[in-house]
């Protein structure tokens, strides 16, 4: 008898091991899938608009967007609109303001992001981004009021984050 009841209760033992199991795998499979779904929400819509911001700041500093004695991108448009008026510099305006909506999506999915950051180095470049995306910002919502005044931007700026880009990547790599 003690045999049978010692059977009984292997077996439900081991049911309830398996379970126990089951349930312990499909959860971490449903974690992994929530990762992957949000380095694809946020991640990698961050590079790619970075890798698009890298392009449109080369194109802006090369020929026909470039201004002698300018000192920064903002700068050269300023002069530009002074010498011959905003419409014959819309295209420049159309890069400029692709420019700074990519720098706002970017901290609004770095937001998102923040919380299920995993690499040591990641949060502390995206708050450098941030800084740079608002100051940035900033300084392209008073052009018009410099053109206006007839004021010139400060020499300096916030400096792009060098390390941000290798950062995503980095981060991509690890929550991957």
């Amino acid at each position: 008898m003690n045999q049978k009841i010692l059977q009984i209760v292997l077996a439900a033992v081991s049911v309830v091991a398996l379970g126990a199991l089951g349930a312990w795998y499909h959860g971490n499979e449903s974690l992994r899938h929530a990762r992957a779904d949000l380095v694809n929400a946020t991640l990698v819509p961050i590079a790619a608009a970075l890798k698009e911001n890298q392009a449109l700041h080369r194109e802006l500093q090369a020929e026909p967007f470039t201004e002698k004695d300018a000192t920064s991108v903002l700068g050269a448009y300023l002069a530009k609109v002074r010498r011959d008026g905003v419409p014959k510099h819309a295209d420049m305006k159309e890069r400029l303001d692709a420019f700074a909506e990519n720098n706002a999506t970017i901290a609004t999915l770095l937001k998102a992001y923040a919380p299920h950051a995993r690499t040591p180095g990641f949060a502390a470049e995206a708050d450098k981004f941030r800084n740079y995306a608002s100051a940035w910002r900033d300084r392209w919502n008073s052009v018009m009021e410099l053109f206006m005044a007839g004021g010139n931007f400060a020499a300096a700026g916030v400096p792009f984050p060098a390390g941000f880009p290798e950062a995503v990547q980095a981060e991509i790599a690890a929550a991957r």
